[in-house]
């Protein structure tokens, strides 16, 4: 049984060849997005079309599709709710519906003639625009050449990142010995328990704590095989050579004013020294790690250059993405190209300003230690991409602190 039908399948295609296709039968998927094409086309040449006694018929023929005519129980394009009514159209003979289908396609493709010319500008604006990204970022990569990245941002070597890490993990060790030195003195100065009387429980014996590392009469940890080059105390040798370590490396404010504040409170004897160092010391692994990348410029002023050329190839991807969406969908406006312009010269100016302005209202900071370079250049690159929204936020602040004048 199954070899006759076979050789039946072979029949009918030996049989077919060279005959004409069957015509395409639509289903209600298909009907219903080139019927959602059509309405945007219509909204979209209704206000600045010349073609005025076109459009009109075009929507009278579209009525008259979507309405039931005498002695019809249901319309060629049954609708429910403003949508196709897939059901209504399944249950429509086949022939009918491709009979409609034809309609529509025609009615379709008027009107992407009479767009024709929008969209012959549109693909142009798609083009000069894709070819001005490539340049970008061509550009961009032709800038982080490891030439120029010796002379604007000299590469921090591993060596000296090791260095400066292993100083201030030699005193981060000082200070924590140091605070438990004086935490030990605390204990010995406090008077000793009242003698217990007779007839009372003995207390329990004190546990003798574990011997503690050789610290200094100063009390300081006194590190193996370290020699203090310098005849100051050892932990003020080890600040004074991690300052020179960083004095070449353009470290953020924040990184400084911390390492300032960590000698200043040492020197003073302030017990707030073992905080505020180990801010310093998140601060720094944050910068050394930024600053040790070799994509990206993290020094001053270079940052915020990086931060525009991210924020102008987020404008063009943003470009790109919205003049594609109107060529899918058979529509655009040339009227919007001065728009596309500005928002391109703007883009790598309003951000960087947008970063400003949350740093003076303490939202955030743009500098490494607060968030990563590469976090704040995935910001920038959004705010480019959705400059219009970008601009939005200037455009809130403008009203809330210089307001329209009351008459």
């Amino acid at each position: 049984m199954s070899s006759v039908t076979t050789v039946e399948r072979w029949l009918t295609m030996v049989l077919s060849c060279g005959t004409a296709p069957l015509p395409y039968t639509p289903d209600g998927q298909a009907v219903g997005q080139i019927l959602g094409k059509i309405d945007v086309m219509l909204a979209q040449l209704d206000p600045t079309s010349t073609h005025t006694v076109r459009l009109e018929r075009i929507k009278r023929s579209m009525t008259e599709l979507k309405s039931a005519k005498v002695g019809q129980a249901v319309a060629e394009l049954p609708m429910k709710d403003g949508a196709l009514d897939r059901v209504g159209w399944d249950a429509k003979p086949e022939a009918d519906r491709r009979a409609v289908w034809e309609k529509v396609s025609a009615i379709h493709d008027e009107l992407r003639s009479l767009n024709a010319a929008s969209l012959v500008s549109g693909r142009r604006y798609f083009a000069l625009f894709s070819i001005l990204f490539l340049l970008v970022v061509s550009g961009y990569l032709c800038v982080h050449r490891q030439v120029v990245r010796d002379w604007v941002q000299p590469p921090l070597t591993s060596h000296l990142s090791l260095a400066i890490l292993h100083k201030a993990r030699l005193i981060e060790l000082q200070l924590v010995s140091l605070k438990e030195s004086q935490n030990q003195k605390k204990k010995e100065i406090t008077p000793p328990a009242p003698p217990v009387l007779s007839g009372q429980a003995q207390a329990p014996k004190a546990v003798e704590p574990p011997p503690m590392p050789a610290v200094s009469s100063t009390g300081q940890l006194l590190v193996p095989g370290l020699k203090p080059d310098c005849n100051e105390p050892q932990l003020a040798c080890l600040l004074k050579d991690l300052k020179s370590a960083l004095y070449p490396l353009p470290l953020p404010y924040e990184t400084i004013r911390l390492l300032g504040m960590a000698s200043a409170e040492l020197e003073a004897g302030d017990i707030t020294v073992h905080v505020t160092y180990q801010n310093f010391l998140t601060h720094l692994e944050t910068d050394l790690e930024s600053l040790s990348t070799s994509y990206f410029w993290t020094s001053h002023p270079w940052r915020w250059l990086e931060l525009s050329l991210w924020a102008s190839m987020g404008c063009l991807v943003g470009l790109l993405f919205y003049i594609a969406g109107l060529l899918g969908k058979g529509v655009f406006r040339p009227e919007e190209g001065t728009m596309f312009w500005a928002e391109l010269l703007m883009a790598p100016v309003v951000v960087p300003v947008i970063f400003f302005l949350f740093t003076l209202s303490g939202m955030a900071e743009f500098i490494p230690s607060q968030s990563s370079i590469t976090m704040n250049i995935g910001v920038a690159f959004i705010f480019g991409f959705a400059i219009r929204r970008t601009i939005g936020i200037l455009d809130i602040i403008k009203k809330r602190f210089f307001p329209d004048p009351t008459p």
